[in-house]
């Protein structure tokens, strides 16, 4: 699907009713026309495409995620491990990762301490956004497993989305509410750094580079950086809820 904002709100196009997408930026042509390649499985022409996408822009992080992506199919072409009987399995038993169905997403059921899946920083709750920024949205978790699983000591990017509750200013040290600082990144809102391992936002869980897709529930898609900060003041009093995207970097077992 493609949503689209316009003067009468969000419109959303579902997939069977495009033909054909065309953007006004090169690169992101180019990129649209890897993407299709891979779902075709040629892997050689999607390499290609993303690879002219990032001659154009440099910074396209779309586009390296892609390649890395590609690359990963490559490794998992030829890789088969007979000693499991499902990715869904495997997840579970070599990564201590058990998920479950969501309305949207699929969650993490439970992580079991020490397991690879707690050490890359997951737990339960955290709902399964992309692998190498290809959406894992509207997928089953046998679905998800596949997209997950791969050969050991490969490389995967997995971003996970998580709810994070903020205490008001009465529980935090003076000066230290909410204790981040804030950009708007081409992804989105950005947390670019917390002021001190004791503020709210640290305690709290907040991290660097977590990207904020919603503030007490609201949207931050098209939010400006001013209106942000002034939502996130309004809970200085009584706290507030934050929904993040977390980008996390696991090597497989």
């Amino acid at each position: 699907r493609i949503v689209m904002k316009t003067e009468e709100g969000e419109k959303t196009v579902l997939r069977n009713q495009i033909e054909e997408v065309f953007y006004s930026e090169p690169e992101r042509n180019y990129l649209y026309l890897g993407n299709q390649a891979l779902e075709e499985g040629d892997l050689s022409s999607a390499k290609g495409f993303f690879q002219k996408a990032l001659q154009i822009n440099l910074h396209l992080q779309e586009a390296e995620d892609a390649l890395a992506r590609t690359a990963d199919l490559e490794k998992k072409m030829g890789f088969k491990d007979k000693q499991i009987s499902s990715p869904l399995a495997a997840l579970d038993e070599k990564w201590g990762l058990i998920l479950q169905a969501g309305a949207d997403l699929v969650t993490v059921a439970e992580v079991p301490l020490g397991s690879l899946a707690q050490r890359v920083g997951l737990a339960a709750g955290d709902g399964l956004v992309s692998s190498w920024s290809s959406s894992l949205a509207f997928m089953s978790p046998d679905q998800v497993a596949a997209e997950l699983w791969g050969p050991p000591g490969s490389k995967l990017k997995l971003t996970i989305q998580r709810q994070i509750q903020l205490s008001g200013a009465s529980a935090a040290p003076p000066g230290l509410w909410p204790g981040i600082k804030l950009g708007m990144e081409p992804m989105g809102l950005t947390v670019s750094n917390t002021e001190s391992s004791v503020s709210v936002a640290a305690l709290a869980g907040l991290r660097p580079g977590d990207r904020i897709v919603a503030i007490n529930r609201q949207s931050t898609r098209y939010i400006s950086l001013a209106n942000a900060r002034r939502e996130i003041d309004k809970g200085k009093e009584k706290g507030l809820s934050l929904v993040i995207h977390r980008d996390l970097f696991l090597i497989r077992e």
